[in-house]
């Protein structure tokens, strides 16, 4: 015993080690069992893979109307390059079409674009988490897609197409925002249609 009366050897009690530890990984953003809810970057990229896929579709479509005739650019060695805006806005309605089709069916039949299930993510109702109905589709299209498809639309049209233009940058910086500062990663969007984007917890890195 010594000077404290505390008594040492093997069987003395022991407190806490001291000395600092390693702070645990920071907790993924819950979501529905299973699940995360996609953040902001997961979902840019799922949208640029979409975007290649349309872009490839859109090439292969406007090839086949440029052999029936309907040429956006022509030239001729009198007039040198002319452009046509009456066909450059059937090709952009015509890719408006091919945009809507692809991501409403995408989402109300194989619940996530290619490029979303490639990341492992899915859409579903906010709050029951089903496949979405044809109505939340054409809504979520509506404001996500709709109007870069005009903007592609009114393009050719001077000063206007400039002006929707800088209204769709706008619009996407506003999306943007409300889907990074929403704790389940909800924009505007998904607000309106009343659908959320999650991310298998498997999947997560």
């Amino acid at each position: 015993m010594d000077q404290s009366g505390s008594t040492g050897g093997q069987g003395a009690p022991t407190g806490p080690t001291s000395g600092w530890s390693a702070p645990p990984p920071p907790p993924a953003q819950p979501g529905p069992k299973g699940f995360v809810y996609a953040d902001v970057p997961n979902r840019a990229i799922a949208y640029i893979i979409d975007a290649i896929i349309l872009g490839i579709v859109n090439l292969v479509v406007f090839a086949i109307l440029g052999g029936v005739g309907l040429h956006v650019y022509t030239f001729d060695l009198v007039n040198g390059f002319q452009y046509n805006y009456l066909f450059a806005i059937i090709e952009a309605v015509i890719g408006l079409a091919v945009s809507g089709g692809y991501f409403i069916y995408m989402w109300t039949r194989m619940r996530g674009t290619v490029g979303m299930k490639v990341l492992g993510m899915q859409v579903g109702d906010a709050g029951s988490g089903a496949t979405l109905t044809q109505d939340q589709a054409i809504k979520r299209w509506i404001a996500l897609g709709a109007p870069f498809g005009i903007v592609q639309a009114l393009n050719p049209l001077p000063l206007l197409g400039i002006l929707v233009g800088l209204a769709a940058l706008g619009w996407f910086i506003y999306l943007v925002y409300t889907t990074y500062s929403s704790p389940t990663k909800q924009g505007w969007h998904d607000i309106f249609a009343h659908t959320m984007v999650v991310k298998a917890t498997n999947t997560v890195g």
